[in-house]
Protein backbone atom coordinates (compact mmCIF):
# COMPACT_ATOMS: atom_id res chain seq x y z
CA UNK A 1 0.00 0.00 0.00
CA UNK A 2 2.78 2.58 -0.45
CA UNK A 3 0.47 5.02 -3.11
CA UNK A 4 -1.71 5.25 -0.29
CA UNK A 5 0.46 5.77 2.42
CA UNK A 6 2.11 8.48 -0.08
CA UNK A 7 -1.24 10.29 -0.63
CA UNK A 8 -2.34 10.07 3.09
CA UNK A 9 1.21 11.66 3.31
CA UNK A 10 0.78 13.95 0.74
CA UNK A 11 -3.31 15.45 2.27
CA UNK A 12 -1.49 15.48 5.95
CA UNK A 13 1.52 18.05 5.05
CA UNK A 14 -1.09 19.96 2.90
CA UNK A 15 -3.39 20.09 5.43
CA UNK A 16 -4.21 23.26 7.59
CA UNK A 17 -2.73 22.14 10.64
CA UNK A 18 -4.55 24.98 13.14
CA UNK A 19 -8.09 24.08 11.15
CA UNK A 20 -7.41 20.37 11.90
CA UNK A 21 -6.50 21.14 15.26
CA UNK A 22 -9.13 23.16 16.19
CA UNK A 23 -11.48 20.75 14.46
CA UNK A 24 -10.27 17.95 16.68
CA UNK A 25 -10.22 19.93 20.04
CA UNK A 26 -14.63 20.77 18.85
CA UNK A 27 -15.36 17.09 18.03
CA UNK A 28 -13.34 16.14 21.37
CA UNK A 29 -15.66 18.12 23.71
CA UNK A 30 -18.44 16.83 21.91
CA UNK A 31 -19.19 20.27 19.93
CA UNK A 32 -21.66 20.57 16.78
CA UNK A 33 -20.20 22.65 13.67
CA UNK A 34 -23.00 24.63 12.54
CA UNK A 35 -23.29 27.22 8.91
CA UNK A 36 -25.16 30.27 10.57
CA UNK A 37 -26.12 32.73 8.02
CA UNK A 38 -28.93 34.44 8.82
CA UNK A 39 -30.57 36.30 6.14
CA UNK A 40 -32.70 39.78 5.64
CA UNK A 41 -34.25 40.09 2.22
CA UNK A 42 -32.24 41.37 -0.27
CA UNK A 43 -28.81 41.08 2.12
CA UNK A 44 -26.15 38.13 1.28
CA UNK A 45 -25.76 35.38 4.06
CA UNK A 46 -23.24 35.91 6.85
CA UNK A 47 -20.16 33.95 6.12
CA UNK A 48 -19.32 33.33 9.53
CA UNK A 49 -19.78 29.92 11.76
CA UNK A 50 -21.02 29.56 14.86
CA UNK A 51 -20.36 26.95 17.43
CA UNK A 52 -22.85 25.08 19.31
CA UNK A 53 -21.91 22.97 22.48
CA UNK A 54 -23.40 19.98 24.26
CA UNK A 55 -23.90 22.09 27.03
CA UNK A 56 -25.19 24.99 25.63
CA UNK A 57 -28.78 24.58 26.76
CA UNK A 58 -30.99 27.54 25.82
CA UNK A 59 -28.58 29.24 23.70
CA UNK A 60 -29.26 30.18 20.35
CA UNK A 61 -26.61 29.92 17.16
CA UNK A 62 -27.26 33.53 16.31
CA UNK A 63 -25.95 34.74 20.02
CA UNK A 64 -23.55 37.20 19.66
CA UNK A 65 -19.98 35.16 20.17
CA UNK A 66 -17.81 36.40 22.67
CA UNK A 67 -14.29 37.70 23.36
CA UNK A 68 -11.99 35.48 21.26
CA UNK A 69 -9.67 33.11 22.88
CA UNK A 70 -6.07 33.00 22.00
CA UNK A 71 -4.78 30.39 20.20
CA UNK A 72 -2.40 27.98 21.90
CA UNK A 73 0.90 27.52 19.90
CA UNK A 74 0.32 24.55 17.68
CA UNK A 75 2.93 22.11 16.72
CA UNK A 76 4.17 21.16 13.53
CA UNK A 77 3.62 17.33 12.23
CA UNK A 78 6.94 16.94 11.57
CA UNK A 79 7.87 13.83 8.61
CA UNK A 80 9.15 11.63 11.90
CA UNK A 81 5.60 12.24 13.45
CA UNK A 82 3.75 11.02 9.82
CA UNK A 83 6.28 8.11 9.42
CA UNK A 84 5.53 7.17 12.98
CA UNK A 85 1.46 6.99 11.83
CA UNK A 86 2.08 5.68 8.19
CA UNK A 87 5.13 4.20 8.00
CA UNK A 88 8.32 4.81 6.21
CA UNK A 89 8.13 4.61 2.46
CA UNK A 90 9.86 0.92 1.60
CA UNK A 91 12.16 3.16 -0.52
CA UNK A 92 13.27 5.23 2.67
CA UNK A 93 13.36 1.74 4.75
CA UNK A 94 15.18 -0.32 1.62
CA UNK A 95 18.35 2.38 1.64
CA UNK A 96 18.48 2.71 5.70
CA UNK A 97 18.72 -1.46 5.73
CA UNK A 98 21.50 -1.32 3.09
CA UNK A 99 23.17 1.29 4.54
CA UNK A 100 23.24 -0.74 7.90
CA UNK A 101 24.29 -3.91 5.77
CA UNK A 102 27.11 -2.43 4.68
CA UNK A 103 28.76 -0.90 7.19
CA UNK A 104 31.76 -2.81 8.45
CA UNK A 105 31.39 -1.12 12.04
CA UNK A 106 28.69 -3.22 13.03
CA UNK A 107 28.37 -6.57 13.98
CA UNK A 108 28.10 -9.36 11.80
CA UNK A 109 24.61 -10.39 13.32
CA UNK A 110 22.75 -7.16 12.99
CA UNK A 111 24.19 -6.60 8.71
CA UNK A 112 22.75 -9.75 8.77
CA UNK A 113 19.38 -8.90 9.94
CA UNK A 114 19.21 -6.04 7.99
CA UNK A 115 19.73 -7.75 4.82
CA UNK A 116 16.80 -10.24 6.11
CA UNK A 117 14.66 -7.35 5.95
CA UNK A 118 16.21 -5.92 2.65
CA UNK A 119 15.01 -9.42 1.35
CA UNK A 120 11.80 -9.16 2.23
CA UNK A 121 10.77 -5.74 0.71
CA UNK A 122 12.03 -6.88 -2.78
CA UNK A 123 10.40 -9.43 -3.05
CA UNK A 124 7.76 -7.07 -4.41
CA UNK A 125 8.25 -6.70 -8.03
CA UNK A 126 7.94 -2.79 -7.63
CA UNK A 127 11.13 -2.44 -4.87
CA UNK A 128 12.79 -4.90 -6.79
CA UNK A 129 13.00 -2.73 -9.97
CA UNK A 130 13.30 0.71 -7.35
CA UNK A 131 17.23 -0.80 -6.82
CA UNK A 132 18.69 0.84 -9.74
CA UNK A 133 16.86 4.44 -9.31
CA UNK A 134 17.63 4.08 -5.51
CA UNK A 135 21.76 2.85 -6.39
CA UNK A 136 21.33 -0.18 -4.67
CA UNK A 137 22.85 -2.73 -6.80
CA UNK A 138 26.23 -1.62 -6.33
CA UNK A 139 26.45 -1.36 -2.18
CA UNK A 140 24.98 -4.70 -2.61
CA UNK A 141 27.56 -6.39 -5.16
CA UNK A 142 30.13 -4.70 -2.50
CA UNK A 143 28.65 -7.36 -0.21
CA UNK A 144 29.89 -10.15 -2.43
CA UNK A 145 33.44 -9.28 -1.27
CA UNK A 146 32.88 -9.68 2.23
CA UNK A 147 35.03 -12.26 4.47
CA UNK A 148 32.01 -13.29 6.65
CA UNK A 149 30.57 -16.03 4.37
CA UNK A 150 27.35 -15.37 6.30
CA UNK A 151 27.38 -11.83 4.72
CA UNK A 152 28.15 -12.90 1.66
CA UNK A 153 25.17 -16.03 1.33
CA UNK A 154 22.40 -13.14 2.26
CA UNK A 155 24.09 -10.91 -0.71
CA UNK A 156 23.44 -14.02 -3.07
CA UNK A 157 20.01 -14.51 -1.99
CA UNK A 158 19.13 -10.78 -2.54
CA UNK A 159 20.24 -10.92 -5.53
CA UNK A 160 18.08 -14.14 -6.77
CA UNK A 161 15.24 -12.85 -5.07
CA UNK A 162 15.15 -9.44 -6.46
CA UNK A 163 15.63 -11.08 -10.12
CA UNK A 164 13.23 -13.92 -10.22
CA UNK A 165 10.77 -13.42 -12.83
CA UNK A 166 11.41 -9.77 -13.43
CA UNK A 167 13.28 -8.95 -16.27
CA UNK A 168 13.76 -5.34 -15.87
CA UNK A 169 16.13 -6.78 -12.54
CA UNK A 170 17.48 -9.16 -14.54
CA UNK A 171 18.50 -6.16 -17.01
CA UNK A 172 20.12 -4.11 -14.23
CA UNK A 173 22.02 -7.24 -12.98
CA UNK A 174 23.52 -8.44 -15.98
CA UNK A 175 24.45 -4.39 -17.00
CA UNK A 176 26.45 -4.17 -13.59
CA UNK A 177 28.07 -7.45 -14.63
CA UNK A 178 26.59 -9.10 -11.95
CA UNK A 179 26.73 -12.45 -13.63
CA UNK A 180 30.67 -12.13 -13.31
CA UNK A 181 30.46 -10.92 -9.46
CA UNK A 182 28.38 -13.93 -8.82
CA UNK A 183 30.53 -16.44 -10.20
CA UNK A 184 33.94 -14.67 -8.36
CA UNK A 185 31.65 -15.03 -4.98
CA UNK A 186 30.85 -18.70 -5.67
CA UNK A 187 34.81 -19.28 -6.07
CA UNK A 188 35.90 -18.00 -3.22
CA UNK A 189 33.29 -19.16 -1.16
CA UNK A 190 34.23 -22.79 -2.05
CA UNK A 191 34.65 -23.96 1.65
CA UNK A 192 31.18 -22.55 2.41
CA UNK A 193 28.70 -25.32 0.68
CA UNK A 194 25.46 -23.12 1.90
CA UNK A 195 27.28 -20.15 0.39
CA UNK A 196 27.60 -21.79 -2.91
CA UNK A 197 24.12 -23.00 -2.96
CA UNK A 198 22.50 -19.44 -2.76
CA UNK A 199 25.01 -18.90 -5.39
CA UNK A 200 23.32 -21.48 -7.37
CA UNK A 201 19.68 -19.98 -6.60
CA UNK A 202 20.94 -16.56 -7.82
CA UNK A 203 22.57 -18.48 -10.79
CA UNK A 204 19.30 -19.95 -11.30
CA UNK A 205 17.07 -16.70 -11.41
CA UNK A 206 19.21 -14.58 -12.98
CA UNK A 207 19.72 -16.96 -16.29
CA UNK A 208 15.65 -18.02 -16.41
CA UNK A 209 14.62 -17.09 -19.24
CA UNK A 210 16.95 -14.58 -20.07
CA UNK A 211 16.85 -13.67 -23.63
CA UNK A 212 20.76 -13.74 -23.41
CA UNK A 213 21.82 -16.80 -21.52
CA UNK A 214 23.84 -18.33 -24.14
CA UNK A 215 26.18 -15.32 -24.56
CA UNK A 216 27.06 -14.75 -21.03
CA UNK A 217 27.12 -17.73 -20.36
CA UNK A 218 30.17 -18.51 -23.25
CA UNK A 219 31.82 -15.41 -22.46
CA UNK A 220 34.74 -15.16 -20.72
CA UNK A 221 35.99 -18.76 -22.22
CA UNK A 222 32.70 -20.50 -21.66
CA UNK A 223 33.00 -19.36 -17.72
CA UNK A 224 29.28 -20.08 -17.13
CA UNK A 225 29.11 -23.08 -18.81
CA UNK A 226 32.31 -24.19 -16.47
CA UNK A 227 30.51 -23.05 -13.80
CA UNK A 228 27.87 -25.48 -14.58
CA UNK A 229 29.33 -28.25 -14.87
CA UNK A 230 31.44 -27.40 -11.86
CA UNK A 231 27.64 -27.13 -9.63
CA UNK A 232 26.27 -30.47 -10.90
CA UNK A 233 29.40 -32.60 -9.80
CA UNK A 234 29.79 -30.41 -6.28
CA UNK A 235 30.70 -32.42 -3.08
CA UNK A 236 27.45 -30.74 -1.20
CA UNK A 237 23.89 -32.48 -2.79
CA UNK A 238 21.95 -29.64 -2.01
CA UNK A 239 24.58 -27.38 -4.12
CA UNK A 240 24.11 -30.10 -6.81
CA UNK A 241 20.51 -30.30 -6.37
CA UNK A 242 20.36 -26.86 -7.67
CA UNK A 243 22.89 -27.04 -10.45
CA UNK A 244 20.80 -29.77 -11.83
CA UNK A 245 17.49 -27.79 -11.46
CA UNK A 246 19.16 -24.94 -13.14
CA UNK A 247 20.20 -27.08 -16.23
CA UNK A 248 16.64 -28.63 -16.62
CA UNK A 249 15.31 -24.71 -16.93
CA UNK A 250 17.75 -24.14 -19.18
CA UNK A 251 16.98 -26.80 -21.02
CA UNK A 252 13.66 -26.30 -21.04
CA UNK A 253 14.04 -22.67 -22.49
CA UNK A 254 16.32 -23.61 -25.06
CA UNK A 255 14.70 -22.11 -28.47
CA UNK A 256 12.17 -20.19 -27.06
CA UNK A 257 11.20 -17.44 -28.80
CA UNK A 258 11.62 -13.79 -27.09
CA UNK A 259 8.43 -11.54 -27.80
CA UNK A 260 6.21 -9.50 -25.95
CA UNK A 261 6.78 -9.15 -22.49
CA UNK A 262 9.33 -11.77 -22.39
CA UNK A 263 11.50 -9.52 -24.96
CA UNK A 264 14.45 -7.16 -24.16
CA UNK A 265 12.99 -3.34 -25.83
CA UNK A 266 15.40 -3.00 -28.77
CA UNK A 267 17.82 -0.35 -27.28
CA UNK A 268 18.53 -2.02 -23.68
CA UNK A 269 19.03 -5.80 -26.14
CA UNK A 270 21.68 -3.97 -27.75
CA UNK A 271 23.60 -2.21 -25.35
CA UNK A 272 23.69 -5.27 -23.67
CA UNK A 273 25.00 -7.58 -26.85
CA UNK A 274 27.73 -4.88 -27.55
CA UNK A 275 28.73 -5.47 -23.50
CA UNK A 276 29.06 -9.44 -23.93
CA UNK A 277 30.37 -9.53 -27.02
CA UNK A 278 33.43 -7.38 -25.63
CA UNK A 279 33.74 -10.10 -23.01
CA UNK A 280 33.76 -13.06 -25.78
CA UNK A 281 29.83 -13.81 -25.21
CA UNK A 282 28.76 -15.60 -28.79
CA UNK A 283 25.04 -15.83 -29.65
CA UNK A 284 24.29 -19.28 -30.08
CA UNK A 285 21.99 -22.54 -29.38
CA UNK A 286 21.66 -23.32 -25.70
CA UNK A 287 21.27 -26.87 -26.17
CA UNK A 288 23.98 -26.78 -28.17
CA UNK A 289 26.19 -24.59 -25.84
CA UNK A 290 25.46 -27.09 -22.74
CA UNK A 291 26.58 -30.62 -24.77
CA UNK A 292 29.38 -29.34 -26.70
CA UNK A 293 30.86 -28.03 -23.10
CA UNK A 294 30.65 -31.15 -21.34
CA UNK A 295 27.10 -30.24 -18.94
CA UNK A 296 25.20 -32.88 -19.99
CA UNK A 297 28.08 -35.09 -19.40
CA UNK A 298 28.46 -33.78 -16.15
CA UNK A 299 25.33 -34.41 -15.05
CA UNK A 300 25.74 -37.80 -15.94
CA UNK A 301 28.87 -38.04 -13.59
CA UNK A 302 27.51 -36.46 -10.85
CA UNK A 303 24.87 -39.21 -10.78
CA UNK A 304 27.67 -41.47 -10.48
CA UNK A 305 29.03 -40.30 -7.50
CA UNK A 306 28.97 -42.50 -5.01
CA UNK A 307 28.20 -40.71 -1.52
CA UNK A 308 25.09 -40.74 -1.09
CA UNK A 309 21.81 -42.08 -2.65
CA UNK A 310 20.24 -38.15 -3.28
CA UNK A 311 17.04 -38.82 -4.77
CA UNK A 312 16.01 -35.22 -5.44
CA UNK A 313 19.22 -34.79 -7.67
CA UNK A 314 18.58 -37.15 -9.56
CA UNK A 315 15.03 -37.35 -10.37
CA UNK A 316 16.53 -33.48 -11.57
CA UNK A 317 19.73 -34.64 -13.68
CA UNK A 318 16.94 -37.55 -15.64
CA UNK A 319 14.46 -34.77 -16.40
CA UNK A 320 16.95 -32.21 -17.65
CA UNK A 321 18.68 -34.96 -19.90
CA UNK A 322 15.74 -36.60 -21.21
CA UNK A 323 14.33 -33.44 -22.17
CA UNK A 324 17.86 -32.50 -23.26
CA UNK A 325 17.13 -36.08 -25.67
CA UNK A 326 13.77 -35.18 -26.95
CA UNK A 327 14.85 -31.88 -27.81
CA UNK A 328 18.17 -33.65 -30.20
CA UNK A 329 20.46 -32.25 -27.23
CA UNK A 330 22.42 -35.33 -26.21
CA UNK A 331 25.22 -37.24 -28.34
CA UNK A 332 24.51 -40.93 -28.69
CA UNK A 333 26.84 -41.96 -25.82
CA UNK A 334 24.95 -39.57 -23.57
CA UNK A 335 22.43 -40.86 -24.03
CA UNK A 336 23.16 -44.23 -23.68
CA UNK A 337 25.18 -43.94 -20.04
CA UNK A 338 21.44 -41.92 -19.39
CA UNK A 339 19.31 -44.66 -20.22
CA UNK A 340 21.86 -47.24 -18.16
CA UNK A 341 20.68 -45.32 -15.52
CA UNK A 342 17.54 -45.30 -15.94
CA UNK A 343 17.01 -48.65 -16.25
CA UNK A 344 18.87 -49.78 -13.53
CA UNK A 345 16.23 -47.99 -10.82
CA UNK A 346 14.13 -50.49 -12.48
CA UNK A 347 10.11 -49.72 -11.78
CA UNK A 348 10.70 -48.91 -7.57
CA UNK A 349 13.52 -46.93 -8.14
CA UNK A 350 11.97 -44.84 -11.01
CA UNK A 351 9.01 -44.48 -8.94
CA UNK A 352 11.11 -43.28 -5.89
CA UNK A 353 12.39 -40.67 -7.80
CA UNK A 354 9.33 -39.23 -8.73
CA UNK A 355 8.70 -40.85 -12.04
CA UNK A 356 5.65 -43.29 -12.49
CA UNK A 357 2.52 -43.88 -15.16
CA UNK A 358 2.67 -41.45 -17.97
CA UNK A 359 5.74 -39.20 -16.93
CA UNK A 360 8.15 -42.51 -16.81
CA UNK A 361 6.90 -43.22 -20.25
CA UNK A 362 7.83 -39.97 -21.49
CA UNK A 363 11.73 -40.42 -19.93
CA UNK A 364 11.66 -43.66 -21.21
CA UNK A 365 10.78 -43.09 -24.59
CA UNK A 366 13.21 -39.72 -24.56
CA UNK A 367 16.31 -42.07 -23.85
CA UNK A 368 15.11 -44.90 -26.18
Amino acid sequence: MADLNTLLRWAIENSDKDKLHDEAAHAKDGGMQLKYKPAAPGQEPSKHNATLHKDDQGVSPASTPGPATPKEEKSELTTDIIDLILGKPDSATMKEKMEYATNPENDTESRVEALDDFEMLIEMIDNANNMTALKLWEPLFSLLQSDSPEIVRHALWIIGTAVQNNLKAQASFFFQDGFNKVLDAIEKNASAPATRQKGAYALSNALKYWPLASMWLSANNNRGYDALKAGVTDSAPPVRRKYAFLVGNLVMQAGTKYEGDMALPDDVKAQLVDKITAQGGKDGDLLKGLEDNGVSSALIEGMKMPDDNDVEFEENAIRALANAAEKGGLSAQEKTEAKSIWNKWDQEGQKERGFEGADAQQVTKALS
